[in-house]
């Protein structure tokens, strides 16, 4: 028998492998690269808590602005280019770098707010369940995510949860939550070159609401200030989470463009 018998169709040349799968390579490295991107994000955004609840761990629920519920990570608000990409997994990155357990999820249109303001309040419980000191929770949101932040306080009523709202009121917007039983630690990061302005007045004559403050940023990045990890915002929230959570140690954070 010769060394090599060629038994394909003439019309492939016998001197060629012959493989069923040559045509399909184009696709095959296409679904691998998605499934690494896929992988990837993950590695950076966890919507759901740890399988394992370490209750001497630090918990912080991360709620984006508007532009990711858009357009999603990284994504330029297209009227304003100025504020360059919204870096979300960059952020969550730069909390975890800080010795938090960062949860967060990308809310999506046509989704009420109130539906995932629930499924947080569910998570919290679940971590105050597990032994998880109510110190060792914070909920920050930013922009559109400051409102989820305030139903999820309504829902959970807990006088000594933490919660940080940043560029997210507009001068009438306390109307909205009037009927709510804000309830707990607020603390207020608003920006001097950004429309949106304080949020004071969401606070005046609550009962509940333990304590109230409020600093005012001047980076001149209008609301921008939000679209990344800057140390003018972030080193605030973790000296702020450090006088309720007194085994925590806030680290300086890093200067991103100079803020």
């Amino acid at each position: 028998m010769p060394a090599e018998t060629c038994q394909m169709p003439s019309l492939i040349p016998c001197h060629q492998k012959f493989s069923y799968l040559n045509p399909m390579k184009p696709f095959i490295t296409l679904i691998l690269f998605c499934l690494l991107h896929i992988s990837a994000t993950a590695q950076h955004i966890q919507h759901d808590l740890p399988a394992a609840i370490d209750p001497t761990k630090y918990y912080l629920f991360y709620l984006h602005g508007g532009v990711v519920t858009v357009k999603g990570d990284n994504a330029i608000n297209d009227p304003v280019p100025e504020y360059g990409p919204y870096q979300y997994s960059r952020i969550l990155d730069t909390l975890r770098a800080h010795g938090f357990t960062v949860v967060s999820e990308r809310r999506f249109l046509g989704v009420d707010d109130s539906v995932y303001a629930i499924k947080i309040a569910k998570q919290v419980d679940t971590l105050l369940k597990a032994k998880v000191p109510v110190s060792n929770i914070i909920l920050v949101g930013a922009s559109a995510g400051s409102n989820v932040v305030l139903l999820a306080s309504d829902r959970l009523r807990n006088p000594e949860m933490k919660y940080v709202i940043m560029g997210g009121c507009s001068p009438d917007i306390y109307k909205y939550y009037v009927e709510l039983q804000l309830t707990g630690r607020f603390l207020g990061i608003i920006e001097a070159s950004d429309s949106r302005g304080t949020c004071a007045k969401i606070f005046e004559n609550r009962q509940q609401v333990k304590d109230f403050k409020e600093i005012k940023l001047n980076t001149g990045l209008n609301h921008g200030f939000i679209y990344k990890p800057f140390a003018a915002w972030v080193d605030p929230v973790v000296q702020w989470f450090q006088i309720y959570a007194p085994n925590y140690r806030a680290r300086k954070p890093i200067l991103i463009d100079g803020h």
